[in-house]
């Protein structure tokens, strides 16, 4: 043998012996990731439902080889209808193989009618001359389809006339159906209610799929006028046949207003020195809510004295008035002349204030001594005629 025919003979049981385990790998690769043969199964073979409801049954199929897969079904009930989906469509074959994985499912209607009892029944994949069966269980039972609730996060607010009181109720769809829900709200006459969709502005519909939940924003406003009390709002989500409602209470509290003036509506007095005057003060309740304890102060000249009768208004109804009687005694050294005094009515929700101008007349005391000193005078003046006019 020639050297040169060694050396190649050696090269070539080298890189055999080197190619051999590298194949080898990618044998055992293939072999794992491609199925030895057709199969089917679901993830939950066995179901309850209640009459009249819909069970869908996700179904996964494989393959070998690249192949057309025929799907049947055996032992439906007599008035249940089955069939198979895929893609949106009714499908009766679907395409698997390695790297395929075709979504199917197996849909069945039970009949409201239906008793409670378990049904069994079999789909079959076909392949050629290869077929696969899996069993299916469904249970139907009264209490099986679950329910829907609204649940709101608060049994009711408080709020004051004119404001807006705002829940969040939860909408939990534990059915095993996606619905879609009509939303509708009602409250007392005059009322601004509305329910829509938590972070959808005026939506009226809400889709909700099996097993979970939405949130719905409910929101009450009142009339600025609306009396003090309690009042029931209710919010309702209708999906077909299915139908649920929840109900919240507003508590509205009033609006607080108030109003003082005179009984004349003048802004001005007359009062004297060395005397008290009398001034009508009217406080009305303009509010929709009651106001107690009410009082009211004055702010006048230095050394002046106002009092008030009643001193506290225990209780005033909304849109009611009270008379309230200020005493003004001005100043024994107050001159002739116009004064301010400013009277406030003060109240822990409601505040309100007026300034009367107050006209000072001169004390009556020094006209009488006027007119004394006159009298006197005159008197004075007479008997000097009498005693020096006869000389």
């Amino acid at each position: 043998m020639k050297p040169e025919r060694g050396w190649a003979t050696l090269a070539a049981v080298l890189v055999l012996t080197l190619a051999l385990p590298v194949a080898a790998q990618e044998d055992t690769t293939t072999s794992t990731t491609t199925p030895d043969e057709l199969t089917m199964s679901t993830p939950f073979p066995g179901v309850a439902v209640e009459p009249g409801d819909q069970v869908s049954f996700a179904l996964v199929i494989s393959a070998p080889d690249v192949v057309a897969v025929q799907l049947s079904s055996n032992g439906v009930p007599q008035g249940w209808t089955g069939a198979f989906r895929g893609g949106g469509f009714e499908i009766d074959t679907v395409t698997a193989g390695p790297g395929l994985n075709p979504e199917a499912s197996f849909d069945l209607n039970v009949p409201a009618d239906v008793e409670d009892g378990v049904h069994e029944l079999v789909v079959t994949a076909t392949a050629g001359s290869t077929s696969v069966d899996l069993p299916l269980t469904v249970r139907v039972s009264q209490q099986a389809g679950g329910e829907v609730t609204l649940t709101p996060d608060f049994p009711g607010l408080r709020s004051a006339a004119g404001e807006e009181a705002s829940f969040q109720v939860t909408l939990q769809n534990d059915t095993p159906s996606d619905l879609q829900f009509e939303l509708d709200s009602t409250g007392p006459a005059g009322w601004d209610v509305t329910a829509e969709p938590a972070g959808e502005a005026q939506a009226s519909t809400l889709a909700v799929t099996a097993g979970s939940s939405e949130t719905i924003n409910l929101t009450a406003t009142s009339p600025v006028q609306v009396e003090s009390g309690q009042y029931p709002i209710s919010v309702q989500a209708t999906a077909g046949d299915t139908q649920v409602s929840a109900e919240v209470i507003v508590e509205i509290v009033g609006s607080f207003s108030a109003v003082l003036d005179t009984a004349d509506q003048r802004l001005n007095a007359e009062v004297s020195v060395g005397s008290s005057n009398d001034l009508a003060l009217v406080v009305t309740n303009t509010g929709t809510a009651p106001l107690n304890g009410i009082t009211l102060t004055a702010t006048p000249p230095s050394n002046w004295e106002v009092t008030f009768a009643p001193a506290t208004i225990e209780q005033l109804p909304p849109g009611e008035s009270t008379v309230v009687t200020a005493t003004i005694t001005p100043s024994s050294e107050a001159v002739a002349g116009d004064y301010i005094i400013t009277f406030n009515m003060d109240h822990e929700e409601v505040t309100d204030s007026i300034e009367v101008r107050t006209n000072v007349n001169p004390s009556p005391v020094w006209g009488f001594v006027g007119i004394a000193v006159v009298a006197l005078t005159l008197a004075a003046l007479a008997w000097v005629f009498r005693r020096f006019g006869r000389r």
